[in-house]
């Protein structure tokens, strides 16, 4: 049984579409009255081809949906890596998208130029900015620390890798002792400088300051907390002080004590004055954290060093002015940044690296698997006005011996010109591109007649799942089009069924396919001189596999101009041996597959602009292949966010839930994936868990066949999508997602295919 197995679809996720495409023919009612308050009910046991169409609806429904989901940040500073004609793209580095450093030109408050004023009161000017490590890429990873056997797209960081490096730098540099009782601004923070050398700061965070006189008290308030503060005693050099009636040690200038409430009391000066002279005072702050940077070594954070952070000190030559402050830091341990994972500087807590997910802008399923045992085929290939199989290579057993599904119904390939036999050829494809478009017919020549002496024939092509009369009764030497392609026709042979048809434009081929959203896929053309995509040399007998290979767009939307997936076509070690996929590479780089849970689907991705997913199911004696595949450049939402940020995503109401817990979306539209047997929402709408010969008497559905169908729910419709088994289920969604589908309730679609249903007249 085939087995596809996805995530269930989230706004920002990266679900595939399986059979699906945006872009298709348009639907009379549905998406209504999918596209806001809808859950999607799948049974809690069904099989992996039932999660998969449930995916491909609620992919389709995010597309329709009212209030489509979007990523928001609020408040604070942030930044997008994007550039106007840069996206950053699956696979990239983040200094492929920005080579520069960050300043204040992209976070203004977190990295804003700014004036330090030191304790003489001479200002210095200074600037902030971030550099990050150019080892961030996104990518595909698998790892159990992050989720179990669940490969993921975003980043994941290796433990001691540099994430990103933070500079404070001085345009003049200010005395190290001018500094302490000074206010340093890093990273929109404020920090009180307790204490400073050529090769050590220690600052307070959070912290307030004030003066308290002998027989007097002060009160401030730092990190939210109020304190009163007196002193106990004073001398020439140290001081102890009662605060909120807790008496510290005698603490001398530019010492720390740590408060019981974890808080830091910083002695900044002793105004020490004799007792027969005057008053004496001190300065102090409070502050909620202790930093202590020191060149060379980790940062200290109330004592305790933060893992991963360093600090490096720079100075004059002469080490007595501040030049720089620099702050790196690597992965203490594995770090993921993922939609549900975002990484915060530790300590600091000032910056976060956020993954939105992918945007993609439509999604359509190739798949590459088999017909039978022995015919190699694209299984409802998404045509411009149809969604197909096709029929590729035909084996005996032992090796390919011929285009298509056998020796009655072949595929007819060529690249200029072809004949088509009525009587053993059942297709050829007809195709053309500018470069910037393309499209693709599955054509035929049918009603072969002599009319007044004259040859002529009839030509058709597939439109909504169905032959449709593209020219009737053509002869020799007619010329027509369908679309863009456009055709010659030669010679046609009444009695022997067959015509010579050319292309009239060098637009036009026969040995190209293009898909809905502008894959290339080269068909199999057999010659004894050419070379190259899709030809198979005759002169070295019948091949026992073959490349199946097929082009993405680029970024620009150039056909054929992006990342080359090339899938092997083979037979297996059964007796007599069936056909199957071997393997499944790519031109460019690609994500290492990894298997999802125990499925035996294997997720990969081309590292490209259009992001092609490959989920290759090894799990029977034949594999197969699907590619989802999005035709347009598929972009990342990838952010640095201060610590005020505030990051939000509107869904659009779509949901996707177990049966056992269809309780949780009371007050919702269902649409119900897979039959009464193993959904039990579907048995309630049925009136009995069917199976087989019950699921066809209670539904008149059998094998082969499937039913779409709306009931009336609670005052809500529930869609009943679902099949004589988990194939026909997968059928039922492939149709409801490219035909018109009156989801009034009381209607019922009955179906045999992904591209044939009637509606049932009661």
């Amino acid at each position: 049984m085939k087995k596809i197995f996805r995530k269930a679809v989230t706004v920002l996720g990266s679900t595939a579409l399986i059979g699906a495409t945006v872009g298709m023919a348009a639907a009379a009612s549905y998406p209504e009255p999918f596209t806001s308050n809808t859950a999607i009910v799948v049974g809690a046991n069904a099989a992996p081809s039932d999660n998969i169409a449930a995916a491909s609806i609620a992919s389709n429904l995010d597309a329709s949906a009212v209030g489509v989901g979007v990523i928001t940040v609020t408040d604070g500073d942030s930044y997008k890596f994007e550039k106007t004609s840069t996206k950053y793209h699956l696979g990239d580095a983040i200094t492929t998208v920005v080579s520069s450093d960050l300043d204040e030109d992209q976070m203004p408050v977190l990295l804003n130029d700014g004036t330090f004023t030191d304790d003489d009161n001479d200002e210095f000017d200074y600037t902030q900015k971030i550099n990050l490590s150019s080892g961030l890429t996104l990518s595909m990873f698998d790892d159990n620390d992050y989720r179990t056997d669940d490969p993921s797209i975003g980043f994941k960081i290796n433990s001691g890798a540099d994430v990103l490096t933070y500079t404070l730098e001085f345009s003049d540099e200010p005395l190290f002792t001018d500094l302490p009782t000074a206010d340093m601004t890093i990273m929109g923070k404020t920090y009180y400088v307790l204490a400073s050398t050529a090769t050590k700061l220690t600052l307070l965070d959070s912290a307030a300051d004030a003066i308290v006189a002998e027989g007097e008290t002060a009160t401030i308030t730092a990190g939210g907390k109020t304190y009163t503060v007196s002193i106990e005693f004073v001398d020439s050099d140290s001081a102890k002080l009662n605060v909120n009636g807790e008496i510290t040690n005698d603490i001398a200038s530019t010492e720390t004590y740590k408060l019981d409430d974890g808080s830091y009391l910083g002695m900044k000066e002793i105004l020490y004055s004799a007792k027969d002279t005057g008053i004496s005072k001190v300065e102090f702050s409070i502050g909620s954290g202790k930093l202590v940077l020191e060149n060379g070594n980790e940062i200290k954070m109330n004592e305790d060093s933060i893992d991963g952070m360093t600090s490096t000190i720079t100075n004059t030559t002469d080490a007595t002015h501040l030049t720089s402050v620099i702050i790196d830091w690597a992965a203490d341990d594995e770090l993921f940044i993922a939609e549900d994972s975002v990484v915060t500087m530790p300590g600091f807590e000032a910056v976060s690296l956020v993954f939105g997910g992918l945007d993609y802008p439509a999604e359509e399923a190739i798949e590459v698997g088999y017909d039978g045992s022995d015919s190699a085929v694209l299984n409802n290939f998404p045509l411009k006005d149809s969604v197909e199989d096709i029929n590729l290579l035909y084996s005996d057993g032992t090796s390919f011996t011929l285009l298509g599904k056998d020796s009655d119904e072949r595929l007819v390939t060529h690249a200029t010109n072809l004949t088509f036999d009525g009587d053993t050829d059942s297709y050829f494809v007809a195709s053309w591109t500018d470069g910037r478009d393309a499209e693709s017919y599955l054509m035929r020549a049918t009603n072969f007649k002599v009319d007044n002496n004259v040859n002529k024939t009839t030509f058709q092509y597939r439109k909504d799942g169905s032959w449709t009369d593209a020219k009737v009764d053509r002869k020799d030497t007619d010329t027509f089009s369908v679309g863009n392609v456009e055709l010659d026709i030669g010679y046609i042979d009444k009695l022997g069924k067959s015509v010579v048809v050319q292309n009239n434009s060098a637009q036009t081929s026969f040995n190209t396919l293009y898909s809905n959203e502008g894959m290339k896929v080269f068909l199999p053309v057999v010659s004894a001189t050419e070379t190259g995509n899709g030809y198979i040399n005759s002169t070295d007998g019948t091949p026992s596999s073959w490349n199946l290979t097929m082009v993405e767009e680029d970024k620009d939307g150039d056909i054929a101009q992006g990342d080359t997936i090339y899938t092997t076509l083979g037979l297996n070690s059964q007796t007599p041996a069936e056909v199957t996929v071997t393997t499944i590479t790519t031109s460019n780089a690609d994500a290492t597959s990894s298997e999802i849970g125990d499925t035996d689907v294997y997720r990969d991705f081309t590292y490209s602009a259009l992001a092609t997913e490959i989920l290759f199911d090894q799990g029977g004696d034949q594999d197969f292949v699907t590619l989802v595949y999005h035709g347009d450049e598929v972009a990342a939402d990838v952010y640095i966010t201060s610590a005020e940020a505030v990051i939000t995503t509107t869904d659009a109401g779509v949901m996707t839930v177990m049966d056992d817990a269809v309780s949780t979306v009371a007050g919702k539209n269902l649409i119900v994936v897979g039959g009464s047997a193993i959904n039990s929402v579907a048995a309630d709408l049925l009136g009995g868990a069917f199976s087989e010969g019950a699921f066809t008497s209670a539904t008149g559905v059998g094998a082969g066949e499937f039913l779409i169908q709306s009931f009336d729910r609670a005052g809500k419709t529930a869609l009943l999508v679902a099949g004589y088994n988990a194939a026909d289920t997968e059928k039922a969604a492939t149709y409801l997602l490219n035909y018109d589908v009156d989801t009034t309730i009381g209607n019922k679609y009955k179906g045999t295919s992904a591209s044939e249903a009637s509606l049932v007249v009661a």
